[in-house]
């Protein structure tokens, strides 16, 4: 619990090697969510071009991949959703033994940041 508290106070301080291990250990979880919202939101068939996070999930496999002609659109996505956890990991303090797992779970699935990413991806529309 002292570590996720650690960890998360780091990283809302900006501290680099918090957030690179912040981005490695969440990276599953916010591509997953990715990957679930882009489905229905991404404006590119994939016959196009190939989508930047099956680049992302190769390179985290240790596959060297490089293609010029890539759609960058979910990976916006992604950074995002990292963008927004930075900002609402200050506000955790591992009350009633709530894990920092746990925390970006519920964040990442909650309605309201579903309505924040809506707003982000299309403007105040919704």
């Amino acid at each position: 619990m002292k570590e996720d508290i650690f960890l998360a106070n780091s990283v809302s301080s900006g501290d680099s090697k918090a957030c690179e291990i912040f981005v490695n250990d969440y990276t599953d979880l916010v591509l997953s969510k990715v990957w679930n919202l882009m489905k229905t939101h991404c404006n590119y068939p994939a016959k196009e071009k190939i989508c930047s996070l099956i680049i992302l999930q190769k390179l985290r496999k240790g596959l060297t991949h490089h293609i010029e002609d890539q759609c960058d659109e979910c990976i916006d996505s992604y950074i995002w959703f990292f963008d927004f956890l930075k900002k609402k990991i200050k506000s955790y303090k591992g009350t009633n033994n709530c894990s920092l797992k746990t925390f970006v779970w519920s964040i990442v699935n909650s309605h309201s940041t579903y309505i924040e990413w809506l707003r982000w991806k299309y403007g105040r529309a919704y």
